[in-house]
């Protein structure tokens, strides 16, 4: 798996091991990659043609393709311009961390990880920690550090756009605060150098154990070094801003097929959502997040053959168009192009 060779292949760099690391990479991520996709891409497929034949098949069709295509190309500017803002945080990032990477290069990688954002928890995407490796010399483990703190500021963005809506919709503040509670322990956690480093440099002293333990010490200390006031609210600022973006587009959705929404409903049931998904820990959410979408939307009133073609569309222009675009960027990446053009 590519999150085992990203564990793997940490170390000091070797400009020859690197190249033949580069081909050997070049070579085997296609079927790797295509095998990620293509596993997601199945499971989406039976999922919604189930979800669709279980409503009105006839009516959820026609709603699609009667969609405004103006409404439609304003959600994906909306989408796009977020996941920008996302990636030029993942390169604001790298420069705190001490890492000197271009900016257009890092975009480029942070785009080419959504290629694998249909892994558990998106942890796929620390697959761009091979190509800041080979190219610019950057730690693999440095890389996975950044990934969990971006996960953990979109936790966070997304829990404080959904802080505004939260009053709305009544019986669901339990699992606002349950979310809640989890972001807060692991921001909490990362601080706590003085409870893990001790636990970790011990399990480093069994020969089976050390580089496990070395490794997962260098990724908490790259999320700790990003726990200061500054660098907190900027990753803060992005990510409220980026989903925010994502919650707009839901609701310009729900305008669009005539379905009767306000902007902070729909930014609830998408943030709540795309937080149940997360929690699932499932490829992508895939189910969790259209099962809260759809929940969600009945609490509002609005029936399932109705909900149904809002929670296809804004999923197709978030999760679906993000591994499309992913791929493009793998490929880009993998064939070394990205490098030439970015360097």
């Amino acid at each position: 798996m590519i999150e085992q060779q990203i564990v793997q292949d940490d170390g000091i760099v070797n400009p020859s091991a690197c190249q033949e690391r580069s081909e050997r990479e070049t070579t085997l991520g296609y079927p790797r990659l295509i095998k990620s996709v293509l596993i997601s891409t199945v499971t989406g497929v039976i999922l919604y043609g189930a979800a669709t034949l279980a409503g009105d098949y006839q009516a959820i069709s026609q709603a699609l393709m009667n969609f405004p295509l103006d409404t439609l190309a304003l959600v994906l500017l909306l989408v796009v311009v977020g996941w920008l803002l996302r990636g030029w945080r993942f390169y604001y990032y790298l420069q705190s961390n001490g890492a000197s990477v271009p900016l257009g290069y890092s975009i480029s990688s942070f785009l080419a990880g959504f290629a694998l954002t249909s892994t558990p928890g998106k942890l796929g995407e620390a697959v761009k920690g091979i190509f800041l490796k080979q190219d610019y010399g950057v730690s693999v483990t440095r890389v996975v550090g950044i990934v969990m703190m971006e996960r953990l500021m979109d936790l966070a963005g997304v829990l404080l756009l959904a802080s505004f809506s939260v009053l709305l919709f009544k019986g669901w503040e339990k699992l606002f605060l349950l979310c809640a509670a989890l972001v807060i322990a692991g921001g909490a956690f990362l601080c706590m150098e003085s409870l893990y480093r001790p636990v970790l440099e011990w399990l480093g002293r069994f020969s089976i154990l050390r580089k496990i333990s070395e490794r997962v010490l260098g990724i908490l200390e790259t999320g700790r070094s990003l726990v200061t006031g500054r660098i907190l609210a900027v990753g803060l600022v992005v990510s409220t801003v980026a989903w925010g973006m994502e919650s707009v587009s839901l609701y310009l959705i729900l305008q669009g097929f005539n379905l009767q929404s306000t902007l902070l409903q729909a930014n609830f049931v998408y943030c709540i959502s795309t937080l149940v998904g997360a929690l699932s820990m499932l490829p992508g959410g895939i189910g969790g997040t259209e099962a809260g979408m759809i929940g969600l939307l009945k609490f509002m009133g609005i029936t399932y053959t109705e909900g149904l073609p809002s929670v296809l569309l804004i999923r197709l222009c978030t999760l679906w168009f993000a591994i499309a675009v992913g791929v493009g960027f793998m490929v880009m990446m993998l064939t070394g192009s990205g490098r030439k053009k970015n360097r």
